[in-house]
């Protein structure tokens, strides 16, 4: 019996805050840890191992010593690019490190006569044939599924694993819109294990003609979200799976590093001076100790506006406490003398996503993927281009060429990028 580890969207460098970044490298450090004394036999990794393609080099260095155990212990890594990690014209920290020797890419094929033609890489340890598509930005993978030969992969023969990033439709969370998912049916049948990334949340499926569709989820965090979603109780971590000629056992295995405390305040129908109040109570009974800690505010004050609420007396009294971390997140908490702005929302992303939805429609514009759900998500991937900020060290004409380049990448522009 062989076994395998399944691990998907790590996002290492996806915060900035340092200990958020060191809480997101001990849980792929523990990750790592659980293989090598499981004895794996090889890792998959199906997208966003880094947070970028060219990611903060100090982070992607502490990454690296841990894959080098894995390298002398002699574990091999497969992995494809996630939407985060890829870019088209750029070499990625994912190209450098297949480069010397860490892991290997399964995307190896090519397009010709219209079809895309993949070739299996087959492990030397197990037998196991993988063979896999990367994710791209604007979820443009979906054009790749859709000419894929998928006769060769079929009748191929053996314990076959299908790796991808990108999110099946019939199992899409509804955060994510219809215009960036593609239908199971887009899937080569037969496969033994599907292993999926994108989707944060995990998901186990089956369907006819595809067994184990497997999404594992974040193994830390990626966002603010996702930090949220851990505090409510949500487990994190990755698959274990033992095989022979089929899968016989997916063990989903928990990862931990830290604890939560998350509190929700609702401001409805009272005052600034009254949520103040409130608030500052809660701070100072919250059990903080070595926690992360979340506080989230919504609502529609009766009187008085969000900047009169003192924050930043709330989060000293918290810090005071011993946290580890505080996010305090008052982006769904508005005042009624603004009740008629419309657009609201519990986080920065879906405030972004609803004023883009909001707004598409009234611009006259004749390209069809400038429109709708497409036009919404080509206008995120280009502000979170644009979000980008300066590396250290980085020249001001570096920086500015990279973010042309960016910019460039989510529109699409290939006049710019040539």
């Amino acid at each position: 019996m062989y076994k395998f580890a399944h691990l998907s969207d790590i996002h290492v460098g996806a915060f900035r805050h340092p200990t958020l970044q060191n809480l997101l490298l001990e849980a792929f450090n523990k990750a790592l840890e659980i293989c090598i004394e499981r004895k794996v036999d090889f890792i998959v990794v199906s997208g966003e191992l880094f947070d970028s393609n060219i990611p903060d080099m100090a982070l992607a260095n502490q990454a690296v010593r841990k894959m080098r155990e894995l390298r002398d212990e002699g574990i091999c890594v497969y992995v494809v690019y996630g939407s985060h990690d890829f870019s088209p014209t750029q070499a990625s920290i994912v190209d450098l490190l297949e480069s010397a020797g860490l892991f290997y890419k399964v995307t190896k094929g090519e397009v010709a006569d219209g079809k895309l033609r993949l070739k299996f890489i087959t492990d030397k340890k197990t037998g196991a044939k993988l063979v896999g598509i990367s994710g791209r930005k604007s979820g443009i993978e979906k054009e790749y599924f859709e000419i894929l030969d998928k006769y060769d992969l079929e009748k191929e023969q053996g314990f076959k694993i299908f790796v991808f990033h990108g999110a099946v439709t019939e199992y899409k969370p509804a955060l994510i819109s219809e215009a960036e998912s593609f239908p199971i049916s887009n899937l080569p049948k037969g496969f033994q294990y599907y292993a999926a990334g994108h989707i944060h949340d995990r998901t186990e499926g089956k369907l006819l003609g595809y067994d184990y569709i497997q999404y594992p989820g974040t193994l830390f965090a990626g966002d603010y979200r996702d930090l949220e979603e851990n505090a409510s109780g949500k487990e994190r971590g990755f698959f274990l799976v033992s095989f022979d000629d089929k899968v016989r056992d997916v063990e989903f295995v928990k990862v931990s590093v830290c604890d939560y405390a998350l509190v929700q305040y609702d401001a409805t129908d009272k005052n600034a001076v009254k949520v103040q109040q409130e608030l500052l109570e809660q701070a100072k009974r919250l059990d903080a100790k070595d926690k992360v800690v979340l506080l989230k505010v919504k609502g529609e004050l009766s009187g008085g506006k969000t900047s009169d609420i003192d924050f930043m007396s709330i989060r000293k009294i918290i810090e005071e406490k011993g946290a580890l971390h505080i996010s305090i997140n008052h982006f769904g908490l508005r005042s009624r003398e603004y009740a008629d702005i419309k657009v609201g929302g519990e986080d920065i992303h879906e405030v972004e996503r609803k004023l883009f939805k909001e707004n598409i429609g009234t611009v006259k514009i004749s390209q069809p993927k400038l429109k709708g759900d497409a036009g919404v998500q080509l206008s995120l991937e280009l502000l979170g281009a644009l979000r980008q900020e300066p590396k250290l060290n980085e020249l001001k004409k570096d920086y500015e060429t990279r973010m042309i380049r960016s910019g460039a990448e989510a529109l699409k522009l290939k006049e710019v990028l040539e």
